[in-house]
């Protein structure tokens, strides 16, 4: 310490750092700017161990697989998808398509359907009651004539040849009217009730119908009687509600059984001479 100078004297005429670095030709070193601690780890701060950490390592890895994984099945839907749009438009398209078709089908069918009628009804016309030799009858309805004709031909055309075993049914049931048809009290005619046809459509098969089938039969001679026969309700008796049936007059029914065709061939088109065609006339002389 100088002689004579205070300590607050001497402070101010101390050298400082920089001036005797300056003085000695010294670098002095930057004062460090970092915030990181320099102080010595703790000795009682334990690092994990390698188990541990190869097992942390081991469960990022799962979790890794796991989400590729995952992203794999969304790109793979994603993938579905796509196709399943690409099917749904072309499906769509191919749907259109169809209908136009299906349409243009149906215009061309509807064309030929009245092309037919027209045939048909131009047939009817020209058609004559002359046809049958020695001055037999016309059948007045296709269940006339298929009653008429000899049962053997009739099946083989409707049954082996054409498979409507229900109008086999129907006429047999008719031409069977007196064991199965219920007559009406004053004599004048008979009529059918579906008890009574499916009574007489056992006895024609040789078991109990379906009742699909008794509808069925039931609708085929209402089709094949024409005017022959009158489809109507009508109460039995006072104490049962009204029931359908199918009516026919007596003179009708009776001539069912006449046989008038009985040695004729029951032909497709009457072509040949001698043959029964399903073309028949109403009881007034006209085409039906």
């Amino acid at each position: 310490m100088a002689v004579g100078l205070s300590l607050e004297e001497v402070d101010e005429n101390a050298v400082s750092d920089e001036d005797f670095a300056a003085t000695m030709g010294m670098d002095m070193a930057e004062p460090s700017t970092s915030n990181a601690s320099t102080a010595e780890p703790d000795p009682k701060q334990k690092l994990p161990s390698r188990e541990t950490m190869w097992a942390v390592i081991q469960q990022q890895a799962e979790q890794i697989g796991a989400l590729e994984e995952r992203v794999g099945e969304l790109e793979a839907d994603a993938e579905k998808a796509s196709t399943a749009r690409k099917d749904l438009t072309a499906n769509a398209h191919e749907a259109k398509e169809n209908a136009e078709n299906a349409r243009e089908i149906s215009k061309a069918a509807t064309a030929k359907v009245n092309q037919l009628e027209a045939e048909i009804e131009d047939d009817d016309e020209s058609s004559t009651t002359t046809g049958l030799p020695g001055g037999v009858d016309p059948a007045t309805s296709l269940l006339d004539l298929y009653a008429n004709c000899s049962p053997y031909q009739v099946k083989k055309r409707l049954v082996d040849k054409k498979h409507k075993k229900n109008s086999w049914r129907a006429v047999t049931a008719a031409r069977r009217w007196d064991e199965f048809a219920t007559w009406r009290k004053n004599g004048s005619g008979v009529f059918w009730t579906r008890a009574d046809l499916k009574e007489a459509i056992t006895a024609i098969d040789g078991e109990k119908p379906h009742g699909t089938t008794i509808t069925r039969v039931w609708e085929k001679l209402v089709e094949l009687g024409g005017s022959d026969v009158t489809e109507k309700e009508r109460r039995v008796s006072q104490k049962q509600e009204n029931v359908e049936i199918v009516a026919m007059d007596i003179d009708t029914a009776e001539g069912l059984n006449e046989m008038r065709y009985h040695e004729f061939d029951l032909l497709e088109d009457g072509a040949v001479t001698g043959g029964v065609t399903p073309v028949v006339t109403g009881r007034n002389g006209s085409g039906v």
